[in-house]
């Protein structure tokens, strides 16, 4: 049907399956980044692999901690792009200052930028910013952030990035899908 995600899938979990994923997801650098901002111990629960090619949809405006679900919410990302990502192969886009905003319902939506179907809306006038980073750059941000991302517009640079999830080690609820969590020592 034209849908270049459906030749480059974006993976999740692969630390589940492959030893390069689960040494990323408890790379001992960003534990110690997600420990400080935590202020305390963490777990590894998610790791996803996007390709992103050339022509490839966004992913429509979203709040991490609206699916991880846990209590307490403690959720963190770490977003490492793996090779330079700006405005033209469609980089991360933040929604400056949400960082603290309470969790916003999911809507459906019907787009044709986006593989997602649902989507937060952004504050009426909030700044939103594609964060320009190399390869090798981890962004780090918690789990209110309003995040998403446009399609890919290049006519041939792709823009794959990793992205790892984690929570204090103390959380007591979560979404199933994040289980089981990783010890990040």
């Amino acid at each position: 049907d034209g849908d270049i995600l459906k030749v480059y899938p974006r993976m999740m979990h692969p630390h589940r399956i492959d030893d390069v994923f689960m040494k990323h997801l408890k790379h001992p650098g960003v534990s110690r980044i997600v420990q400080a901002l935590l202020d305390q111990e963490a777990v590894g629960i998610q790791s996803m692999f996007y390709w992103k090619p050339p022509g490839a949809m966004g992913q429509a405006f979203h709040q991490d901690s609206f699916f991880v679900q846990g209590e307490p919410d403690t959720c963190i990302a770490a977003w490492t792009a793996l090779e330079e990502t700006d405005e033209d192969n469609g980089g991360l886009i933040v929604v400056e200052g949400t960082q603290e905003a309470d969790l916003l319902e999911m809507r459906p939506i019907d787009s044709d930028k986006y593989f997602s179907t649902e989507a937060v809306s952004p504050p009426v006038g909030a700044i939103q910013t594609t964060v320009r980073l190399k390869a090798g750059d981890t962004l780090f941000f918690g789990g209110h952030l309003i995040h998403g991302s446009e399609p890919n517009n290049s006519t041939d640079r792709f823009r794959q990035s990793l992205i790892c999830h984690y929570v204090a080690s103390n959380t007591e609820t979560m979404s199933e899908s994040y289980k089981p969590t990783v010890p990040l020592e």
